[in-house]
């Protein structure tokens, strides 16, 4: 029986020693997969930095430009609204303006204070230039026919 325990003592003496060489294993393919990722890592770290470099690079540019651009695009939609303030203006004092000419020509302006109507510009002005065109040419007409018949 001295045999028989030996043998279970020997085997699992063996069975010790192949499971502390399986470990043992295991340990050196864990540190050579921890050494080989850490190489992994040192290679895409090396070549990201330039990576990384380049999109700091772009977006300190782009930021910059985005920064002009929002305030040249301030300073034009101020200067735009200016703009279409002042042609609004131009054109409601254009359009006051042509109702007074027009009132002129027609009927002249009433005043609140006078109470009175006064003849039109056109009236006042126009109608008696066209009149004295008229006698002018009846004028010339006429001294037309005196020398024809003189």
């Amino acid at each position: 029986m001295t045999a028989f325990l030996w043998t279970v003592v020997i085997l699992m003496a063996a069975a010790l020693l192949a499971e502390i060489l399986a470990f043992v294993g295991m340990a050196l393919v864990a540190r050579r997969a921890g050494r080989r990722a850490e190489q992994i890592k040192q290679q895409v770290a090396e070549r990201l930095v330039p990576s990384v470099r380049l999109v700091k690079e772009v977006k300190s540019s782009l930021q910059l430009r985005a920064e002009t651009i929002s305030r040249d695009s301030q300073e034009i939609g101020a200067l735009l609204a200016n703009r279409f303030r002042s042609v609004q203006a131009v054109y409601l004092d254009t359009g006051r303006r042509a109702e007074r000419i027009r009132l002129r020509l027609v009927e002249g302006v009433q005043t609140v204070e006078q109470q009175r109507r006064t003849r039109g510009l056109y009236r006042e002005v126009v109608e008696p230039m066209q009149a004295a065109s008229r006698v002018f040419r009846g004028l010339k007409i006429a001294l037309w026919l005196l020398r024809r018949v003189a």
